[in-house]
């Protein structure tokens, strides 16, 4: 996306979020915080993606009434945002928060795509076998997901890999 796509989406959240906050509904409030931490973190203005997938926790977190996936779909941005800004031990957490939630809801592409950051992070910190033991959970899911965008991202994971 350029930058004034990103910019626009930006914009765009912006104006809903302002619009989420004027109701009493804290999911679609969260939802929404989410998403416009996404368009902050696709304008690579990493430092306002953060808060937003913090305050989208935080309610998703305290709400019993919670769908699942939305929380697994929150974790998931906020392990990319910690990955990207270089805080792996934060991002492995949510990583393995993001699977475990994807795995416990049968979501094949969440499932892949955390089982392939967990395996180039146990690649990363030497642990060979956890990794190929990942990166095998990852190929399965990926396979079963039938999402090809998902398969290009384990494939691309298992080439560097095999390096």
């Amino acid at each position: 996306m350029g930058k004034i796509g990103s910019y626009a989406n930006v914009l765009k959240y912006k104006l809903a979020v302002a619009s989420a906050r004027k109701v009493d509904d804290p999911l679609r409030l969260a939802h929404t915080v989410r998403h416009l931490g996404d368009a902050y973190y696709y304008a690579k203005r990493f430092s306002l993606a953060e808060p937003c997938y913090v305050e989208a926790l935080s309610i998703y977190r305290q709400r019993e009434d919670r769908r699942r996936l939305d929380l697994a779909n929150a974790i998931r941005s906020f392990a990319v945002l910690k990955d990207e800004i270089g805080a792996p031990e934060e991002a492995m957490q949510f990583w393995r928060e993001a699977h475990d939630l994807y795995t416990s809801l049968g979501i094949p592409a969440g499932v892949a795509e955390s089982a392939a950051r967990l395996a180039l992070r146990a690649a990363g910190e030497g642990d060979f076998e956890q990794s190929r033991e990942w990166l095998s959970e990852a190929c399965t899911a990926a396979d079963a997901s039938d999402d090809p965008e998902t398969v290009e991202y384990v494939c691309g994971v298992t080439a560097q890999l095999q390096v």
